[in-house]
């Protein structure tokens, strides 16, 4: 088994805790991995990349273009903005979330982006991440909502082992809010 994914975004966002929490998942799963952070201007609010490459050997984290098999969008604009590194009929994980850019007229973002998605030929998996983070208290768990939802259609580990990952990754009062946001993800 093989495979690989991107993980995109804005900074500040959760989007490096993912890819741990991922990281963590595949490792306790008997394979190897390599993961790559390009931060861009992340405090800032900037656009925030992960690759990630799992299997039995695996040499390099980066992707070429056409080549991951899932992308975890944490905003649709980000999904666009990385979607030549997804292959032909991958699956997207996508927060239904748009944060305009400092500067940018919000007339011109573009509508319609998980249809425009679906009819490219992409398995499309939209879910309001966000809004169930809010629900839950804490917006800093966007990335654990998203991460129940990856779980769900990921190749690699059951849920009980995707939760001993997130156990590594949180602890405490995080962890429990953590766990809970993924059961709801998970659905």
């Amino acid at each position: 088994m093989k495979g690989s994914m991107v993980l995109c975004g804005v900074g500040g966002m959760g989007i490096l805790k993912a890819s741990e929490v991922i990281a963590h998942l595949v490792v306790q799963e008997g394979l190897s991995v390599r993961q790559s952070e390009v931060h861009g201007m992340a405090q800032r609010g900037g656009s925030v990349v992960t690759h990630l490459r799992y299997g039995e050997e695996v040499f390099s984290p980066l992707l070429f273009r056409g080549e991951a098999d899932f992308m975890v969008a944490f905003e649709e604009l980000e999904a666009l903005r990385y979607l030549p590194y997804l292959r032909r009929g991958g699956a997207i994980i996508l927060n239904r979330l748009t944060m305009c850019p400092p500067g940018f007229d919000p007339s011109r973002y573009p509508k319609h982006i998980p249809e425009t998605l679906e009819s490219a030929g992409f398995t499309v998996l939209a879910i309001p991440a966000t809004d169930i983070a809010l629900e839950l208290g804490d917006i800093r768990v966007t990335n654990s909502v998203l991460l129940g939802v990856l779980s769900r259609v990921f190749p690699v580990g059951t849920e009980r082992s995707w939760e001993e990952a997130l156990r590594k990754a949180f602890r405490g009062k995080a962890l429990d809010l953590n766990l809970e946001a993924f059961r709801r993800g998970r659905g």
